[in-house]
């Protein structure tokens, strides 16, 4: 997967980098991946099975992990290979673009202070923490566990700084809940952190706003 996305990159590259001075290798991976091996709404149609979320093929709780795994790797293959081969001679540059909504805590408790945290780690880190940092946060270690692949010495070493620049779809800013009991099947993502999250919370007047 990693080799064949680094090959389709260097066919890209070859071929338009005359043109094109800023490449972005992946579009919203944390949408494909959702989208793709959690609810099964798009291709190839993977998750869990449960209630009327019906597909023929996947697992929820492991599969958007291993295809993020995957992702970040080939992301990181492609830029190694345009800074290598092409950079000096075409002068773009090439990062990511992530679809990053704004998480808040839905009240000054220190549990939904802390589930915000959780979220944001879950949603924005689970991507760039190894982009900039080099591997998964802590908040993801911790609760996803031995389900979470981990980076080899070298594969960290790839990824730290792998983007001239970072691409942001911004759409809206959720409310965050502390819910150590939360389960959705549906959505093992929120089932991992213990957050609820939404848009339509009805909120008393917080002080923090």
């Amino acid at each position: 997967m990693v080799d064949d996305f680094r090959d389709y990159a260097d066919v890209c590259f070859k071929a338009f980098g005359d043109r094109i001075k800023h490449w972005v290798t992946i579009n919203e991976p944390r949408t494909l991946i959702l989208g793709g091996y959690e609810v099964g709404d798009m291709a190839p149609g993977h998750c869990t099975s449960v209630s009327n979320w019906t597909c023929d093929a996947g697992n929820s709780s492991k599969e958007p992990y291993i295809v993020a795994h995957n992702q970040l790797l080939a992301h990181a293959a492609a830029v190694q290979l345009y800074r290598r081969k092409y950079q000096a001679t075409q002068k773009g540059i090439i990062g990511i673009s992530m679809n990053a909504d704004w998480i808040i805590p839905y009240s000054s408790s220190k549990g939904d202070i802390q589930a915000a945290k959780r979220a944001i780690d879950f949603t924005f880190g689970w991507f760039m923490d190894p982009i900039y940092k080099g591997d998964y946060p802590e908040n993801m270690k911790r609760y996803v566990g031995d389900r979470l692949p981990r980076f080899s010495k070298q594969e960290s070493i790839m990824l730290k700084g792998s983007y001239d620049f970072l691409g942001i779809n911004y759409y809206t800013t959720q409310y965050a809940l502390d819910r150590i009991d939360y389960s959705d099947p549906r959505h093992p993502n929120g089932y991992d952190t213990h957050v609820q999250l939404s848009c339509k919370f009805k909120l008393p007047t917080l002080s923090m706003l």
